[in-house]
């Protein structure tokens, strides 16, 4: 953003700080610790995207944005969801924008939906004018009063500092090199001004993440991977990012290129000790943007996708796109029809509610694990001595019966619960067959 843009959004919020809801800031110690965080990314454009002939722009009627943030904002917890990460910058144009702004932090409230904002306006200033002088005041200008205005809001739970940066020295598009020490600076300010916060940087590239985090010491890793491409058949995750990441080039082919769970595996180990928060692909690309490139997951590759984040230590699940957009489809059609993937979306979701506590408080540990007869298998622990393995089926077209055989440290357990559904198996010598649906997993507590 320019400085003249800065400056314009600065004497909008000024004007509208006032006009924010009441109450003391977010409780940071529910989603993340006490709530699983189940998230989707939210696009708004410049009509209701259900209303394609409204002549109506929701950002300038409270009452237009009323109507269509009550209906979108139930319709995610319906789903399941407790998280919206806004794709746009929810600041509202015409004469009662401030009522607007108001209606949009109203109805994520009354709906328990938890709004993580985008600071565009931020991100622009790190990549154009990060070595100019003016860039601080800049920062500090624009970024104060939007962080004024939402921070008195019990719906808002963070903000987006950056997407998919790359840190300097590192080849990587125009706009999206930083030093990774400004992250830091721009996590700390947002920190400062609004106490609980979370200030986030989604990474696309397990390369950069240990980089970054030096930079940023973000409290959550927050990392998107996309495994589906059009060349893929159904249930081949072989490629984390099918012919590399496609904004910066990384794993372009070749022998380095790490399966999708590999890759969960090397983003945890890269940022050990912090929460991973991970983003799946549930879209379609619209040609030409990008032909021939990522596909539309089948509904079990989605509950794959989601089961195996968590089978690997995932400690959020977010999904990228709830509504389609002019290059992409989400959960949604363009006419804002259920497609496929959200009805599996609100099923996945509703089993990961039942694990959420669970899953919140056991930490993996691979002294532990499990020889299974086919897919995956991890060892868990919690701190008061609770014993898990987590099974997940790799085929995403057939279920099957897995033959689990625990560490000889465990070997004295003599039933397992399954968390989601408490169906109990016997545990005899050791070892315990579970059937697990297609692409789908099994979180089991161990007992004596």
């Amino acid at each position: 953003m320019r400085p003249a843009l800065a400056l314009m959004l600065v004497l909008a919020l000024a004007q509208c700080g006032s006009a924010g809801t009441g109450g003391s800031g977010p409780d940071a110690g529910t989603i993340g610790e006490d709530v699983f965080p189940i998230g989707v990314y939210f696009v708004r454009g410049q009509k209701p995207i259900f209303d394609e002939g409204s002549e109506t722009d929701f950002r300038a009627d409270p009452e237009q944005a009323r109507a269509d943030y009550a209906r979108e904002f139930g319709d995610l917890a319906a789903g399941g969801f407790n998280v919206a990460v806004m794709s746009v910058d929810p600041i509202a144009f015409g004469d009662r924008y401030e009522e607007v702004l108001s209606v949009l932090l109203d109805e994520a409230q009354k709906n328990g939906v938890r709004l993580i904002l985008p600071l565009g306006h931020v991100q622009s200033l790190l990549g154009e004018l990060r070595d100019e002088l003016s860039d601080a005041d800049l920062y500090q200008a624009a970024a104060q009063d939007y962080l004024e205005y939402f921070k008195n809001s019990p719906a808002v739970l963070g903000y987006v500092v950056f997407d998919e940066p790359v840190p300097e020295g590192e080849p990587g598009p125009d706009g999206q090199v930083v030093k990774p020490e400004q992250l830091g600076q721009a996590r700390a300010f947002i920190e400062a001004v609004h106490p609980g916060a979370y200030a986030l940087s989604s990474w696309a590239d397990v390369n950069h993440m240990a980089v970054l985090q030096a930079g940023m010491n973000s409290r959550v890793l927050f990392m998107d991977v996309y495994p589906l491409a059009e060349d893929k058949a159904v249930g081949d995750f072989s490629d984390a990012w099918p012919r590399g990441n496609p904004d910066d080039g990384s794993f372009a082919g070749g022998a380095d290129q790490p399966t999708y769970y590999a890759y969960l595996d090397m983003s945890r180990e890269a940022l050990p000790g912090v929460p991973q928060w991970v983003i799946v692909q549930a879209f379609e690309p619209i040609p030409p943007e990008h032909p021939h490139y990522w596909r539309r997951p089948e509904p079990a590759e989605l509950r794959h996708e989601v089961m195996a984040a968590l089978a690997h230590g995932a400690k959020g699940i977010f999904y990228f796109l709830y509504q389609s957009e002019s290059w992409v489809h989400g959960l949604r059609d363009a006419s804002y029809r259920p497609t496929p993937l959200l009805e599996e979306a609100a099923r996945a979701n509703a089993k990961v509610q039942k694990m959420g506590p669970t899953l919140l408080k056991i930490t993996r540990n691979d002294a532990f694990r499990p020889e299974v007869s086919s897919g995956e298998g991890f060892g868990y622990t919690d701190a008061e001595g609770g014993r898990y393995v987590f099974i997940l089926n790799t085929d995403v077209l057939h279920a099957v019966d897995v033959t689990v055989t625990l560490p000889a440290a465990w070997s004295g357990a003599s039933a397992a619960a399954d968390v989601a559904s408490d169906e109990s198996f016997a545990i005899r010598s050791g070892s315990l067959t579970v059937n697990v649906a297609p692409g789908d997993a099994r979180l089991l507590r161990l007992g004596e």
